[in-house]
């Protein structure tokens, strides 16, 4: 739930163009919608134990599959023209989630995190600057995480870490 919101923000309040309504209603739709219809038909189907996909070996098809929608989300936003900090967004959810797909293959890191970790990044880049909200927001997801025993403390530091660094370089370096 994360995606809608920062690139309703970056879209809505970070620029001026007649195709914001577009631009949101695509960045929603490969950002959000479809990655999330598709835990659930792979959840109706037996193919994952639950909406989570705690096993790190039902989390390899479903990682590949968003990756894929990320980029196809990415190539149309980059088609319409949408400001660069949204393709670039979108262009860290396409390589970012590869990235973790190939790390899971080895080793369980949090997908709560690199979901996280790169909006908050790109948010900062461009302004929205509320430290306190977003360290505070961090700190509840990654203590549930831990709490929730779906990760250990090291999987959870890694994921921000990665999804943070990741982003700032690809933003800064690609798109802003």
């Amino acid at each position: 739930m994360v995606a809608p919101f920062c690139f309703a923000i970056l879209t809505y309040f970070n620029h001026t163009s007649e195709k914001k309504d577009l631009i949101f209603f695509i960045s929603l739709i490969f950002s959000n919608l479809l990655p999330t219809l598709t835990i659930i038909y792979y959840k109706h189907k037996g193919k994952i134990d639950s909406l989570d996909a705690p096993k790190k070996e039902q989390r390899i098809q479903l990682l590949a599959i968003a990756a894929t929608y990320y980029a196809f989300g990415f190539i149309i936003l980059e088609y319409l023209g949408a400001p660069p900090i949204v393709r670039g967004l979108m262009f860290c959810y396409a390589i970012n989630t590869a990235i973790v797909w190939k790390i899971t293959m080895y080793w369980k890191i949090s997908i709560h995190m690199i979901g996280l970790g790169g909006p908050i990044t790109a948010l900062w880049l461009v302004g929205h600057k509320l430290p306190l909200v977003m360290g505070i927001t961090i700190l509840l997801v990654a203590m549930s995480r831990i709490i929730l025993k779906a990760h250990t403390a090291t999987q959870v530091i890694a994921g921000t870490i990665l999804a943070m660094s990741l982003a700032y370089i690809e933003l800064i370096l690609l798109f802003l």
